[in-house]
């Protein structure tokens, strides 16, 4: 193996020109572990061209390793003989340190651009001189370039916080929430979250404080700790309500709808989502309607899991529309799939097939961009659709591919409601072992995550399944947990599920 010593690799950096052996210094604070050439450049304060150039030549000379074409590794005895050299001089240091956190929160904030354009943040710094941003001419560039970033992005935030950059800490962790959000990146999402609401206190920026609290209000309900994601929304309405931002209170609203929509306080839900649309009505600008169709779409979910299916239907038909115009495709097919069950749910089955085929086509021209986890549920709503036209085979394929989805994201809740499917779909074709395993498997995950809407629906199913096989005692064991699991929950869908286990309960004591 060739290795220097590290007498020999000061040899060569002082056989270098003065302006390479104080690149060299500089790339001693980068902190990834590679880094590009226009992040260097970023370090340096000058252009990439005569920057590759150094780079190349450190390479050349055993300094640094080239990892792939265009992106270098520096190894960690050097990084830290560089640093210390960097240091000498506190100004070079200091504008070393603000220049490359200032060309990552705006490569970042082309990134949410282009990967999430109509949730994205608006950022209003300027880039500042010296600053050339990487900018994506496709959403698959800038994914890449994530991919790559990733981890040197999250390295960054933490740098600028511990530097006292706080403003622009926090400003990196609102451009970064959308991509977090439709990537479904929760890890980095919950650093990088956590040091922008720490660095907006810091900053004393009110309104930095309403969107970081936002961040980990989206991030908590992502990750199924409603108490907390309700908490965090509060705090950003009562800021916004102090700063007199109508368009931000109407956004922590219609969040906590949404909040309410997924712990099944149904009327609760609509009422914020009525609440959220008559304050974004009120309010100027282009992308009102873009809002309005959001609230819209969050209020039809609504309705559906209340088993108005008709009324959610015709205010769907509406937001598909204005998705379509501003080309919000993630939204589109979101709204597409809830038309989907809408339709299915009145027996349409012929709109229902082309409402979520078309939802699955969105998902499959726009990959790259899209959103895996309703990708997921797009996938569990075709084996709905196919199972109700009688298509088996072709509804189980679709259940495994949307359970398998949602494992490999991490997605435990998602892949626990698509085993349910399965469950019922084996039920059905006569295999209820089967059943009553997979029900089992996906009733554990649920009541885990607290989600007792969906254990009930699981033990429910279990006990026809355990029913079906003449194990009565057993059947009637499950009934009456789903029953524990159901009676905190008082919309009417879930008032008549619970009186049905009664009926039957009673029935069979009587036997």
């Amino acid at each position: 193996m060739d290795v220097q010593t590290r007498a020999e690799r000061e040899e060569g950096l002082l056989a270098l020109p003065d302006d390479a052996v104080r690149l060299f210094g500089l790339l001693g604070l980068h902190p990834g572990a590679d880094f590009s050439v226009e992040s260097a450049a970023a370090l340096d304060g000058r252009r990439v061209g005569p920057v590759l150039g150094l780079l190349e030549a450190f390479a050349g000379v055993g300094l640094i390793r080239r990892v792939v074409p265009g992106r270098y590794r520096i190894d960690e005895p050097l990084r830290a003989h560089a640093a210390v050299r960097a240091r000498r001089s506190a100004t070079q240091a200091d504008d070393a340190l603000v220049r490359p956190v200032c060309w990552y929160l705006h490569a970042c904030d082309w990134l949410q651009y282009a990967l999430a354009p109509c949730d994205a943040y608006d950022l209003e710094e300027e880039v500042p001189a010296g600053v050339t941003p990487k900018t994506f001419d496709t959403p698959q560039a800038a994914l890449a370039w994530w991919e790559d970033e990733r981890a040197t992005i999250v390295s960054i935030v933490r740098l600028a916080a511990q530097a006292g950059l706080h403003g622009l800490a926090w400003r990196m962790s609102a451009v970064l929430r959308a991509v977090y959000a439709h990537r479904d990146a929760v890890t980095d999402w919950r650093q990088v979250a956590a040091v922008g609401a720490a660095s907006a206190v810091a900053d004393g920026d009110l309104a930095g404080q309403a969107l970081t609290a936002e961040s980990l209000g989206d991030l908590h309900a992502r990750t199924c700790r409603p108490r907390d994601a309700e908490s965090h929304h509060r705090h950003a309405l009562e800021i916004y309500r102090r700063l007199g931002d109508r368009f931000g209170q109407a956004r922590s609203v219609n969040a906590l709808g949404l909040l309410a929509l997924r712990r099944r306080r149904l009327r609760e839900a609509c009422m914020h989502f009525e609440d959220s649309s008559l304050i974004f009505a009120g309010l100027d600008g282009d992308d009102m309607a873009h809002w309005l169709a959001v609230t819209g779409t969050n209020e039809a979910e609504a309705l559906i899991e209340l088993d108005r299916a008709a009324e959610a239907a015709h205010l769907l038909g509406e937001t598909v529309e204005v998705f379509d115009y501003f080309h919000d495709r993630h939204s589109q097919g979101n709204a597409l799939f809830l038309l989907a069950r809408a339709h299915r749910m009145q027996g349409d089955l012929i709109s229902a097939r082309a409402s979520i085929d078309a939802a699955l086509a969105i998902a499959t021209t726009a990959a790259a961009v899209g959103n895996p986890i309703w990708r997921g549920s797009w996938l569990l709503e075709l084996g709905q659709v196919q199972r109700a036209a009688g298509q088996s085979a072709d509804a189980l394929e679709a259940y495994q591919r949307a359970a398998d989805l949602h494992r490999e994201l991490g997605h435990r809740g998602g892949e626990a409601v698509a085993l349910d499917a399965a469950a019922e779909l084996h039920r059905e074709q006569g295999r209820a072992e089967e059943a009553v395993t997979l029900h089992r498997a996906a009733e554990a995950v649920h009541r885990e995550l607290g989600d007792r809407w969906h254990q009930g629906l699981s033990l429910v199913g279990m006990g026809k399944a355990l029913a079906t096989m003449q194990r009565l005692p057993q059947a009637r064991t499950q009934w009456q947990h789903a029953l524990t699991a159901l009676a905190v929950f008082t919309d009417p869908p879930a008032t008549k599920l619970f009186r049905e286990i009664q009926v039957t309960l009673t029935y069979l004591r009587g036997r």
